[in-house]
This record gives structure tokens, C-alpha cells and sequence, in this order.
């Protein structure tokens, strides 16, 4: 690919990730937009309608890093409560603008990242969540802190100090960020704390904090319209318009951000895959060896060794 060689989403995503994409069908994605629409109050277009009531639940840009911190310190002890972490780690977060992703881990070794926030775009509640989760515990933060422990320093696999980004790990990397967030926050839980902290941080009202879950519970049913939409597009089946008018009808974003959302898929392609089918395939491994949800701390056990030994999708579905 660096001497020009062109494939198609599919091949390049598995000849990289070592993964194979499901499709589906526009229909699959019309049918989940009808049960949303039936949930949504107002009048007007699906999108038009969630985008008035998300606007309820934005954190004001002055609260930000108040809401950010306190996600963080939650996320940090539910962690610390399972894993031994380095004495030193840690990291320090930065909010960032004209990027084409909303959050970024920089790590930077001996267990300390440089965590970015893009704030181009409004940062809805939900967000401080799963970005703590993500970026930092048990995610990005956590697993490159574990392979550096594990296999870099104890083992003396000096490889793993090097983090190719295209390459299988990343399905495990994002993948397991996103799935560490449910593992940190099971859902009663989560939405509990919110109403309880962040909520009130934000200066939000929390009387609907569970009815805003619920729905966004249905759209997350959407997730994988953006991989449709990417595999279209570099596939030069559609263009960036009509991509951006897709991500604007199945995944709900405002159209600029769905333009912010074709630079990310111009930079890194079918990387897109790695965090919704690499969550499905992490979910379904940590499950498979007894980490289901009443299982929490086996789930915490199963979820932790994966963070810490080499694994690629294929090994997964072993």
C-alpha cells in the first residue's frame, strides 16, 4: 500500500486487521431507524429530532475538563480495584481542535500517555464516559501500560515497544477500549454514577438520563452504517458528499461532523473496522471464557489477561 498498491476495503481490512467485515443490507439499517423514530419526540426528521433533544445533554465547554476528570478518577479506581498498574503511570489530558478523530492516546512509555480531546464539535454527557474508558481505564491507556509491563519489560520483547498502528493490534487495541468501557461501567451502573456525579457537574438535569440511554442504546444498534459507509466510499462507489449524507441519516451526525468524519476515513481507511467488529469479537472471546455480565469479576480476570499477552482477531475466534 505504501508503493500504491490499491485494494478494496474488504481485502485491505483483512490482509491489516486480519479480519473480515460483515455487510449488511440498507434495509437492515432502515429497519433500526423505524424503531428509533417511534421513541424520539418532535416532528421532523429522524436526525433532525435526535439532534434537538441531544442538544439537552451537551457539557458547557467551561465544564469540560470538570466532567473529564472526575470520568476519569471513577474510571481510574474502578480499574486499580482489579489491576496492578505501575506505580508511576499515568496521564495528562489536553483538549485539542481540527482533528479529524474526537479522542486520541498518545502513549508515551514508562506508563504515561498524553490523552487529546477534540472539541470542534459539541461533547454530548455520554462522551465523558466513554472517552475516560477509551482512552484512558481499562482502554488504551491500560493496555499499552500492560504490554509495556508484561511483555516489554518483563519479557524482554523489545518488539512491543513499537505500536504499528496498522496492524492486527489495533483490532485488539480498539476493540477492547471500547469493550473496557461496559466492563468498567456496566450499564445500571453507569447510567447510576452519571445521574449521581456527572450530571450534575454539567449542569444537566438527570430526570432523563435514563430515557436518553435507552434511545441511545437503539442508535448504537447503528454502529456499523459508518463501516457501509467507508467501504462505499474508498471503494468509489459514493462520494464524500453522499458519504457524509449517509453518516448524517443512519448514524445521526451533523453534517459537518460527518464531513470531519470522511478526513478520518481518508487518513486511516478500513481502520474504521476495528472498533465496532473488534468490540463484537472482544465481547464475544471474554464471554466465551466465562467473563459474561453476571460474571463481573471473571469478566475483569478474562479482560485483563487479554490486555497483557499478544493477540490478533483470527486467534480470538480460535
Amino acid at each position: 500500500m505504501m508503493q500504491g498498491e490499491k485494494y478494496d476495503f474488504d481485502e485491505e481490512a483483512k490482509l491489516l486487521y486480519d479480519a473480515e467485515p460483515p455487510h449488511y443490507p440498507q434495509a437492515y439499517f432502515d429497519s433500526l431507524l423505524a424503531a428509533i423514530d417511534a421513541d424520539l419526540p418532535g416532528t421532523g426528521s429522524i436526525a433532525d429530532r435526535w439532534a434537538a433533544y441531544q442538544a439537552k445533554f451537551e457539557i458547557p465547554k467551561e465544564k469540560l475538563d470538570t466532567v473529564f476528570q472526575a470520568s476519569i478518577t471513577e474510571a481510574r479506581k474502578r480499574t486499580k480495584a482489579h489491576y496492578q498498574l505501575p506505580a508511576n503511570e499515568s496521564f495528562k489530558v489536553e483538549f485539542v481542535t481540527d482533528k479529524p478523530w474526537s479522542g486520541y492516546n498518545y502513549f508515551q512509555g514508562n506508563g504515561y500517555s498524553l490523552i487529546q480531546i477534540n472539541t470542534d464539535f459539541p461533547i454530548y454527557i455520554e462522551r465523558a464516559i466513554d472517552l475516560a474508558g477509551h482512552e484512558g481505564y481499562p482502554g488504551h491507556h491500560v493496555f499499552n501500560t500492560l504490554l509495556e509491563q508484561h511483555l516489554v519489560n518483563e519479557l524482554g520483547w523489545k518488539e512491543y515497544a513499537i505500536y504499528p498502528l496498522f496492524s492486527p493490534q489495533s483490532l485488539i487495541a480498539e476493540g477492547s477500549a471500547n469493550f473496557g468501557v461496559e466492563v468498567a461501567f456496566p450499564a445500571h451502573e453507569r447510567v447510576d454514577f452519571e445521574k449521581a456525579v456527572l450530571f450534575p457537574l454539567a449542569g444537566l438535569n438527570p430526570a432523563e438520563a435514563e430515557r436518553y440511554y435507552s434511545i441511545l442504546a437503539k442508535i448504537n444498534k447503528l454502529n456499523f452504517a459508518g463501516n457501509e459507509a467507508a467501504r462505499r466510499y474508498l471503494n468509489g462507489e459514493i462520494t464524500r458528499e453522499e458519504a457524509a449524507d449517509w453518516l448524517v441519516k443512519y448514524n445521526f451526525y451533523e453534517k459537518g461532523k460527518a464531513l470531519q468524519r470522511t478526513r478520518f476515513i481518508d487518513r486511516y481507511r478500513s481502520y474504521v473496522i476495528n472498533y465496532n467488529l473488534g468490540q463484537e469479537l472482544v465481547r464475544q472471546y471474554v464471554e466465551a471464557q466465562g467473563g459474561t455480565a453476571d460474571q463481573p469479576e471473571k469478566r475483569w480476570e478474562v479482560f485483563g489477561q487479554l490486555l497483557s499477552t499478544p493477540n490478533t482477531a483470527s486467534m480470538l475466534q480460535e
